[in-house]
Protein backbone atom coordinates (compact mmCIF):
# COMPACT_ATOMS: atom_id res chain seq x y z
CA UNK A 1 0.00 0.00 0.00
CA UNK A 2 1.06 3.29 -1.33
CA UNK A 3 -0.13 6.15 1.41
CA UNK A 4 0.61 9.59 0.11
CA UNK A 5 -1.06 13.32 0.63
CA UNK A 6 -2.55 15.39 -1.71
CA UNK A 7 -2.53 19.05 -1.04
CA UNK A 8 -6.74 19.87 -1.99
CA UNK A 9 -6.42 23.33 -4.36
CA UNK A 10 -10.24 23.48 -5.52
CA UNK A 11 -12.63 22.33 -2.74
CA UNK A 12 -16.02 22.75 -5.24
CA UNK A 13 -15.10 19.45 -6.80
CA UNK A 14 -14.60 17.88 -3.48
CA UNK A 15 -17.61 19.18 -1.00
CA UNK A 16 -19.72 16.09 -1.85
CA UNK A 17 -16.57 13.70 -0.99
CA UNK A 18 -15.91 15.39 2.32
CA UNK A 19 -19.13 16.19 3.22
CA UNK A 20 -20.39 12.29 2.98
CA UNK A 21 -17.18 11.22 5.59
CA UNK A 22 -18.54 13.95 7.82
CA UNK A 23 -21.68 11.62 7.99
CA UNK A 24 -20.11 9.07 9.03
CA UNK A 25 -20.76 8.15 12.92
CA UNK A 26 -17.16 6.59 12.97
CA UNK A 27 -15.41 10.61 12.10
CA UNK A 28 -18.41 12.79 13.52
CA UNK A 29 -18.28 11.34 16.66
CA UNK A 30 -14.76 12.56 16.98
CA UNK A 31 -14.81 15.14 14.57
CA UNK A 32 -17.90 17.59 14.89
CA UNK A 33 -19.69 15.68 17.38
CA UNK A 34 -22.82 15.22 15.01
CA UNK A 35 -23.16 15.12 11.13
CA UNK A 36 -22.58 18.48 9.33
CA UNK A 37 -24.88 19.09 6.71
CA UNK A 38 -23.16 20.04 3.20
CA UNK A 39 -23.59 23.68 3.37
CA UNK A 40 -21.88 23.88 6.32
CA UNK A 41 -18.93 21.62 5.02
CA UNK A 42 -18.50 24.06 2.11
CA UNK A 43 -18.69 27.05 4.94
CA UNK A 44 -15.96 25.81 7.39
CA UNK A 45 -13.73 24.63 4.41
CA UNK A 46 -14.68 28.04 2.52
CA UNK A 47 -13.50 29.98 5.17
CA UNK A 48 -10.45 27.79 6.15
CA UNK A 49 -9.00 28.34 2.57
CA UNK A 50 -10.05 32.14 2.24
CA UNK A 51 -8.00 32.69 5.58
CA UNK A 52 -5.31 30.98 4.45
CA UNK A 53 -4.65 29.67 8.06
CA UNK A 54 -4.88 25.62 7.55
CA UNK A 55 -3.45 23.53 4.75
CA UNK A 56 -6.02 20.74 3.43
CA UNK A 57 -5.20 17.48 2.08
CA UNK A 58 -6.77 14.19 0.99
CA UNK A 59 -5.02 11.54 2.68
CA UNK A 60 -4.32 8.69 -0.35
CA UNK A 61 -3.91 4.94 -0.27
CA UNK A 62 -2.85 3.14 -3.67
CA UNK A 63 -4.57 6.71 -5.53
CA UNK A 64 -7.22 6.80 -3.97
CA UNK A 65 -8.58 9.91 -1.74
CA UNK A 66 -9.73 7.92 1.78
CA UNK A 67 -9.49 10.46 4.15
CA UNK A 68 -8.86 13.81 5.13
CA UNK A 69 -5.86 16.07 6.99
CA UNK A 70 -5.93 19.89 7.69
CA UNK A 71 -2.38 21.37 8.94
CA UNK A 72 -2.36 24.58 11.37
CA UNK A 73 -0.09 26.30 13.38
CA UNK A 74 -1.26 25.80 16.84
CA UNK A 75 -2.86 28.76 17.91
CA UNK A 76 -4.71 28.36 21.39
CA UNK A 77 -3.75 29.84 24.81
CA UNK A 78 -3.10 26.82 26.82
CA UNK A 79 -0.70 28.09 29.47
CA UNK A 80 1.04 25.09 29.82
CA UNK A 81 2.55 25.39 26.14
CA UNK A 82 3.56 28.77 26.01
CA UNK A 83 7.24 28.29 26.52
CA UNK A 84 7.88 25.38 24.02
CA UNK A 85 8.46 27.03 21.12
CA UNK A 86 6.56 26.61 17.49
CA UNK A 87 4.02 24.38 17.75
CA UNK A 88 1.42 23.06 14.61
CA UNK A 89 -0.54 20.39 14.76
CA UNK A 90 -2.95 18.38 12.60
CA UNK A 91 -6.26 16.65 12.83
CA UNK A 92 -7.04 13.87 10.25
CA UNK A 93 -9.80 11.03 9.86
CA UNK A 94 -10.07 8.15 7.54
CA UNK A 95 -13.75 8.65 5.65
CA UNK A 96 -13.40 4.93 4.15
CA UNK A 97 -14.44 2.58 6.40
CA UNK A 98 -12.90 -0.78 4.43
CA UNK A 99 -9.37 1.53 5.15
CA UNK A 100 -10.10 1.04 8.57
CA UNK A 101 -7.98 -0.70 10.98
CA UNK A 102 -4.62 -1.63 8.29
CA UNK A 103 -2.27 0.59 9.76
CA UNK A 104 -2.89 3.09 7.56
CA UNK A 105 -3.87 5.76 10.00
CA UNK A 106 -0.01 5.35 11.39
CA UNK A 107 1.39 5.30 8.37
CA UNK A 108 -0.60 9.14 7.72
CA UNK A 109 0.81 10.43 11.09
CA UNK A 110 3.81 9.11 9.94
CA UNK A 111 3.65 10.96 6.70
CA UNK A 112 1.71 14.26 8.02
CA UNK A 113 4.41 14.38 10.92
CA UNK A 114 6.98 14.19 8.09
CA UNK A 115 5.32 16.59 5.66
CA UNK A 116 5.34 19.42 8.95
CA UNK A 117 9.02 19.23 9.92
CA UNK A 118 10.03 19.21 6.47
CA UNK A 119 7.62 21.90 5.25
CA UNK A 120 6.79 24.25 8.21
CA UNK A 121 9.03 25.89 10.83
CA UNK A 122 7.62 23.76 13.92
CA UNK A 123 10.14 23.11 16.96
CA UNK A 124 6.90 20.75 18.09
CA UNK A 125 3.73 18.91 16.95
CA UNK A 126 0.58 19.07 18.87
CA UNK A 127 -2.46 16.44 19.08
CA UNK A 128 -5.28 17.02 21.31
CA UNK A 129 -7.66 14.15 20.59
CA UNK A 130 -10.73 13.21 23.36
CA UNK A 131 -9.13 11.39 26.03
CA UNK A 132 -11.68 8.86 25.63
CA UNK A 133 -10.28 8.14 21.84
CA UNK A 134 -8.18 5.38 22.86
CA UNK A 135 -7.24 4.28 19.25
CA UNK A 136 -6.29 7.50 18.14
CA UNK A 137 -3.91 7.60 21.39
CA UNK A 138 -2.51 4.51 21.12
CA UNK A 139 -1.87 5.33 17.58
CA UNK A 140 -0.27 8.79 18.00
CA UNK A 141 2.05 6.66 20.54
CA UNK A 142 3.39 4.13 18.23
CA UNK A 143 4.25 6.94 16.50
CA UNK A 144 6.30 8.65 18.88
CA UNK A 145 4.18 10.98 20.51
CA UNK A 146 4.19 11.22 24.05
CA UNK A 147 1.60 12.10 26.58
CA UNK A 148 2.41 15.50 27.82
CA UNK A 149 -0.81 16.15 30.15
CA UNK A 150 -4.40 16.38 30.45
CA UNK A 151 -6.68 19.01 30.91
CA UNK A 152 -10.49 19.72 30.75
CA UNK A 153 -11.91 21.48 27.56
CA UNK A 154 -15.07 21.33 25.33
CA UNK A 155 -16.16 19.68 22.04
CA UNK A 156 -17.40 21.42 19.19
CA UNK A 157 -20.81 21.15 20.65
CA UNK A 158 -19.59 23.00 24.13
CA UNK A 159 -19.88 19.34 26.05
CA UNK A 160 -16.89 19.24 28.69
CA UNK A 161 -14.30 16.87 27.48
CA UNK A 162 -11.40 15.58 29.08
CA UNK A 163 -8.57 16.42 26.21
CA UNK A 164 -5.11 14.74 26.00
CA UNK A 165 -2.56 16.46 24.42
CA UNK A 166 0.27 14.62 22.87
CA UNK A 167 3.57 16.03 21.66
CA UNK A 168 6.62 14.80 18.88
Amino acid sequence: MEIKLKRIEDLEENYQKIYTWCSKKHVYEWFEQRPLTLEEVKDKYQRKIREGKQDLYFIQCDGQDIGFTQIYKYSDDISMLRDIGILYEFDLFIGEESYLHQGIGEAAVKLITKKIYDTYPADSIILRPFSRNTDAIACYEKCNYHVFRKYMGKDTLGNPEEITILMN
